[in-house]
């Protein structure tokens, strides 16, 4: 112990804070605080310790603060006062310092701490220390460890939500404390002038389970501002076992169409999470009018997926069906009925949409609908469809059919061996290795002398790769 001193005193003489953090560290430093017994005697060695502490806090650089910044909860309620000081000067040119001083306070469940946090909210400018004692103090109403500060901490930020500028850090730091004591301060706000105080409101009380909230969650869709309208429809959408008491798809629906897109797509997840072929009938009638923006029809297939069900992955079947027939007639008008379309720089365009119904089909893992998504895959594998010809969306097939692991796709990723395009090749051989025994059903169709050369040649490289 003295030995570790003597380095630590050393290391201030030379001031190498790397060296004095390493040995403060190493000290048994026992906390001395106020929750502790009032037998329990403090260490000795506390104030020399605490000096060391604050002379890296003081002097050192970044990194070295981050790491002696934890060796002060050590110390106990000893090390408040100076902390206290340090976030109180105002005068003082160094932010940074108090920035941490408020970080470090929040490790501590002492009135003091808190009233240090409540000033700074209350009389500082400085928006990132400001945003720091408001993260601070939620941590502090967070912890269990000691009621009383609980209740001071959510008493202090509940009387900042009185004033208009400590309002907004007030309800950010009240989110951050998942407890019900925050439910009744952050209703006091859901109708407060600022659009960023309501929607802080409604997305911290939307995790709650309590009557007085679905109310207020229904009422916000109705929001003259879309980011409050996106957190209620997040809120909602997490309570797919109430659906039918609030009706909830016929009210997301309305969601789906807001003039905000990413209302639309929250409106699109929360559909989806409701699990219901009512709620697929909704999100198939966004693919069906197709005039939506790409992003959206992609959130919807995904929430269509999501679902499961055999008639979700009939909308599926029908959008691919859908987008190909439109995009036939606008390849016709464009370019003389060659039925594609093509990009920029020449290539063919690939249809994203089609490319995302492929991949969810392929992440369907109810054993029910398995052979369904197999199914819908082949057929537009082996359709005549001009968006499927895209070599990467055959890729995406053959990588499909292979998580799908339906032996009813064997033959027709074999028959994908034998394609020109060495990406669709290699992705049909990656598909097939998903499958047992297919070196065996390889090795007799080698055999066959009716093999056109190309199938031949693919299937030899298939063998070759499946004995690795």
């Amino acid at each position: 112990m003295l030995n570790v001193l003597e380095q630590a005193a050393c290391a201030v003489e030379q001031k190498n804070w790397s060296l004095l953090n390493q040995c403060l560290e190493q000290l048994p430093v026992k906390r001395n605080s106020a929750g502790a017994s009032g037998g329990q005697q403090a260490d000795p060695n506390i104030n020399l310790v605490l000096t060391l502490a604050l002379e890296i806090l003081q002097t050192g650089d970044f990194h070295q603060r981050w790491e002696v910044a934890k060796v002060f909860p050590r110390l106990g309620n000893c090390a408040i006062a100076p902390l206290v000081e340090i976030l109180a000067d105002e005068a003082s040119f160094d932010r940074e310092l108090r920035w941490f001083a408020a970080r470090i306070l929040g490790d501590f469940h002492d009135p003091e701490a808190i009233a240090a946090l409540v000033n700074v909210l209350k009389t500082d400018h400085s928006e990132d220390l400001t945003a720091m004692a408001a993260a601070a103090l939620a941590s502090l109403g967070a912890s269990s460890k000691n009621a009383t500060a609980f209740r001071l901490a959510i008493d202090a930020l509940t009387e900042l939500l009185h004033q208009d500028d400590t309002r907004s850090l007030a309800v950010r730091a009240l989110s951050h404390i998942r407890h019900s004591e925050t439910i009744t301060p952050l209703l006091s706000v859901i109708r407060d002038k600022e659009v960023a105080v309501r929607t802080t409101a409604i997305e911290a009380l939307a995790s709650f389970h309590d009557d007085r909230i679905l109310p207020v969650l229904l009422d916000a869709l109705k929001d003259t501002a879309a980011p409050v309208r996106r957190e209620a429809t997040i809120g909602l959408g997490l309570r797919a076992q109430l659906q039918e008491q609030l009706e909830l798809v016929a009210q997301l629906t309305e969601q789906l169409w807001d003039f905000n897109l990413e209302v639309c797509n929250a409106a699109a997840i929360a559909l989806g999470r409701m699990g219901t072929d009512a709620a697929a009938d909704a999100l198939f009638s966004v693919l069906r009018k197709g005039t939506a923006p790409h992003s959206l029809q992609v959130q919807v297939v995904r929430s269509l997926g999501w679902i499961e069900t055999p008639k979700a992955l009939i909308y599926l079947q029908q959008a691919i069906a859908q987008r190909n027939s439109l995009q036939v007639c606008r390849g016709a008008e464009v370019q003389g009925c060659r039925g594609e379309l093509l990009a920029p720089d020449g290539s063919a365009e690939i249809d994203l949409v089609s490319q995302e119904i492929i991949a969810v089909l392929g992440r369907v893992e109810k054993p029910d609908v398995v052979p369904l998504a197999a199914k819908i895959l082949l057929d537009a594998l082996n359709s005549n469809y001009p968006t499927i010809q895209h070599p990467r969306l055959k890729q995406a097939l053959a990588t499909s059919l292979g998580h799908l692991k339906d032996p009813v796709a064997i033959d027709s990723l074999i028959q994908m061996l034998a394609d020109g395009d060495e990406g669709i090749k290699w992705h049909a051989i990656a598909a097939l290795k998903k499958f047992k025994g297919i070196a065996p059903k390889l090795e007799a169709l080698v055999a066959n002398d009716n093999l056109t050369p190309a199938l031949f040649q693919g299937i030899a490289i298939a063998l070759e790769n499946l004995r690795f």
